[in-house]
């Protein structure tokens, strides 16, 4: 990449020389007024070869973009001392993620500002992309300042001729290099990253994906194949499609062992919300599967049917589309209003985070000791970092009963605002469409 030879272009080389305009914006280094020529660009004007120029350009704009996101994220780092500091909900409100992905951004923007000042050069100066950056940074975050600089000096040379997987590819040898480790080592480290993810996905599915040692998975596979060996010549099911339910079955058998931690005093089940108009048939809107999202009718009919424990079925209001309301006055929330508050928010009420409302705190939003009653009204859950920050941090609520959703203000006094997921309204008491 060549450094700047000609003044930046003006409106009217735009309108003369589109081409030659988007060439030279993606030879140079970019800089921030280059924004504004990029945005006059049409597209439809441009040569094949320019709009591929114009790619490159755009691409090197937003790797500026992002190092100068990094060196704000990396000063808001800074003001981090404690585990009870709030700028990582700052960030999470702010950018509309989750807590976790804002510590991680706040990580990597830290670790590249202070550790990693040549790979932050290439990222200004549009040579690399941005998840360039991320990957080098979470690799040499467990390294000490020797080996971190080990690393970047043998990735660097090549880095901007490089894809992302090759580069990645480049990070991993390095540190196998610089920071080698024992088998042990390797794995011990490797085993505090064991965990379970779920991905819903749009068509009724999940993809369930896991880390776990080597034996643990064998023996889950062991288990699952297990099972589905027991078939019959009518059976219909290919074999993947065996193993699959054969997993399923596994976690239902699993739900129904007396011995399973309860939560907030109750078993753990699965929680499908249906309206009313959709279990009688007069409609086919989608179902609620907590944890998932919409599920089809037909699906959500055959959960809310089913007697064996494993899916709690909940109905919503056909006035209101909300579930029915308790009323209580003790402190501690009998069985039936803690079951209604974590039916109805499903999930923490702090913006962006979803922890299950069943692993959460059902906390008095004016407390309880000032007046504020054990209501539904009064009550939500709240996990245990978001309850903290409400008593200690300074972040105050506010209910909306009409939507449901919650306005947080925090210490900044910034607002957000957030809503457990939609559920199904029941049609049975809607007006005809005439």
């Amino acid at each position: 990449m060549f450094e700047r030879e000609a003044p930046p272009a003006t409106l009217s080389d735009v309108l003369a020389s589109p081409d030659a305009v988007v060439a030279e914006l993606a030879r140079v280094r970019p800089m921030a007024e280059d924004a504004v020529t990029l945005s006059l660009l049409d597209p439809t004007a441009l040569s094949a070869a320019g709009r591929v120029d114009m790619l490159v350009a755009l691409e090197r704009q937003a790797a500026l973009i992002a190092a100068q996101q990094q060196r704000v994220l990396a000063r808001m780092a800074v003001e981090q001392s404690d585990d009870r500091n709030w700028v990582r909900e700052d960030v999470a409100c702010a950018l509309r993620m989750s807590g976790r992905t804002a510590a991680r951004r706040l990580a990597v923007a830290q670790t590249l500002v202070e550790r990693l000042p040549a790979m932050l050069r290439l990222l200004d100066r549009g040579q690399v992309s941005h998840l360039h950056a991320v990957t080098l940074a979470e690799a040499i975050y467990p390294l000490d300042e020797k080996q971190a600089h080990a690393v970047e000096e043998r990735v660097l040379p090549r880095a901007p001729e490089q894809t992302l997987s090759a580069f990645q590819r480049s990070v991993r040898r390095a540190v196998a290099r610089v920071a080698a480790a024992t088998v042990e080592e390797q794995r011990a480290e490797a085993m505090t990253k064991r965990r379970v993810c779920l991905t819903p996905r749009d068509d009724g599915m999940t993809e369930l994906w896991a880390l776990l040692p080597a034996e643990g998975a064998s023996a889950v596979v062991t288990a699952v194949d297990a099972l589905a060996s027991v078939t019959s010549a009518d059976d219909p099911r290919t074999p993947d499609q065996r193993r699959a339910d054969a997993l399923v079955d596994l976690g239902v058998a699993a739900l129904h062992d007396p011995l399973l931690p309860k939560a907030q005093g109750m078993r753990p089940s699965i929680q499908v919300t249906v309206a009313l108009s959709t279990l009688l048939g007069t409609d086919e809107q989608p179902g609620e599967l907590a944890g998932h999202g919409p599920i089809p009718a037909s699906v959500a009919r055959r959960l809310a049917a089913d007697e064996s424990g494993t899916w709690r079925r909940l109905v919503t209001d056909p006035v209101t589309g909300q579930l029915l309301d308790y009323g209580h006055d003790t402190y501690r929330p009998p069985k039936d209003l803690a079951e209604f508050v974590i039916a109805r928010d499903q999930i923490c009420t702090f913006p962006g985070c979803e922890r299950p409302a069943g692993r959460c705190d059902l906390d008095h939003r004016t407390p309880y000791r000032e007046g504020g009653s054990t209501s539904s009204k009064n009550m939500g859950p709240l996990c245990e970092r978001h309850h903290i920050g409400k008593h200690q941090a300074g972040w105050t609520p506010h209910r909306h009963d009409e939507d449901g959703s919650t306005s947080w203000i925090s210490p900044t006094k910034h607002v957000y605002r957030s809503r457990p997921p939609d559920l199904p309204h029941d049609t049975t008491s809607d007006p005809p469409p005439f």
